[in-house]
């Protein structure tokens, strides 16, 4: 190349293969135009969550765990899109968010973002309900009034809403299957029978985690996820204050890491690694749920 002074070349010095074939009388070679690659789907990241030392209520602990599979059938309790939470306006365009999250007291910086992109957290479609499906397999008599008291308590603190499409007999998720359901991707399974495992840190109560699409530009958005309590998670005494309390923490503690909060090492917080005697989000977690949920559409 260094016999062609004058054409033109890159940045880089590098002379394109048009103004050699050019130079050579060689014909250029039309490609076309490429359509965008298709988006890249990324695997759920669900979470164990431990108690540590001897009793459920001693502490909480979470380590990280992994899971696939395919969505089984779904049966509809209520109606397919029955609303946990609050019914979505109907005069909302599209393009605008569901519902925006409840105004922090206190904010607070002690909260952690699960995945970033170009410095911002990676966060959910605000402009779509986010779906889900039970798997009532392992729920105890009143399970489902808790696990729906803190799907509002999360759609409050972000401003997201959760749709309940009826039961499921799925027993895990694949977002690599090609089985199409809504916007095209299944909805958030949500099981109570996840298998008691028991380490040296503690036992397991439960795990949750997001998974994301890529578009062309790189940028991962969550699509669905999982979340679920253990046989050991689900045997609180639901017919006491402090158990009804304790399992509400615990699928608040899940949810959030659903919509996409990870661990802080701040004891005073919900999503702190190791918690006791915490029932609700605090200021920092809160100031994070609202972060999460202010996405663009």
């Amino acid at each position: 190349m260094d016999d062609l002074p004058d054409v033109p070349r890159s940045p880089t010095g590098r002379v394109p293969q048009w103004v050699l074939d050019e130079a050579t009388g060689r014909p250029a070679v039309d490609t076309g135009w490429r359509t965008p690659p298709a988006p890249r789907r990324r695997a759920p990241r669900p979470v164990r969550w431990l108690a540590v030392a001897s009793g459920i209520g001693a502490g909480l602990l979470l380590t990280y765990a992994l899971g696939s599979g395919a969505l089984g059938d779904i049966t509809a309790t209520g109606g397919p899109g029955t609303d946990t939470t609050r019914d979505i306006p109907n005069d909302i365009p599209n393009d605008v968010p569901l519902g925006q999250p409840e105004p922090v007291q206190n904010p607070g910086d002690q909260w952690e973002p699960l995945d970033t992109w170009l410095g911002e957290p990676v966060r959910w479609e605000a402009c779509q309900p986010i779906h889900y499906a039970v798997n009532p397999t392992g729920m105890p008599d009143g399970g489902r009034e808790v696990l729906e008291s803190a799907f509002a308590r999360v759609s409050r603190a972000t401003g997201l809403y959760f749709v309940d499409d009826g039961t499921t007999d799925a027993t895990d998720l694949s977002v690599d299957d090609p089985w199409q359901y809504q916007q095209g991707y299944p909805p958030v399974l949500i099981r109570w029978d996840l298998p008691a495992e028991e380490s040296e840190e503690g036992h397991k109560l439960g795990e949750a985690g997001p998974a994301s699409v890529t578009d062309p530009t790189g940028r991962p958005t969550y699509v669905t996820g999982t979340a679920g309590l253990t046989v050991e998670g689900s045997a609180h005494d639901l017919d006491t204050d402090w158990g009804t309390a304790s399992m509400r923490a615990v699928w608040l503690h899940e949810l959030a890491h659903l919509v996409g909060l990870d661990h802080v090492e701040d004891p005073s917080q919900l999503m702190n690694p190791t918690v006791s005697g915490l029932y609700d989000f605090a200021d920092g977690d809160l100031t994070g749920l609202a972060e999460l949920g202010a996405a663009d559409c």
